[in-house]
């Protein structure tokens, strides 16, 4: 039998990968490297808002990394 998530577990889940995927993305805000497209600004943007429009990982659709 597979376990049950609350909606707070699936929103702390959901959170957790949106950070892994920031992380990924941290050296293109550095300030030694040069600015960052408006690409990359804009998927930033879109993760940091994620939790705006899904609230688990069930449904989340993840923006395309550029």
């Amino acid at each position: 039998m597979s376990r049950v998530f609350t909606a707070e577990e699936k929103l702390a889940i959901l959170r957790y990968h949106r950070g892994v995927k920031l992380k990924e993305t941290d050296h293109w805000a550095y300030q030694d490297t040069p600015d960052m497209t408006a690409e990359q600004i804009a998927y930033r943007q879109a993760l940091r808002d994620i939790t705006d429009d899904y609230t688990s990982m069930d449904d989340v659709v993840w923006p395309t990394k550029p």
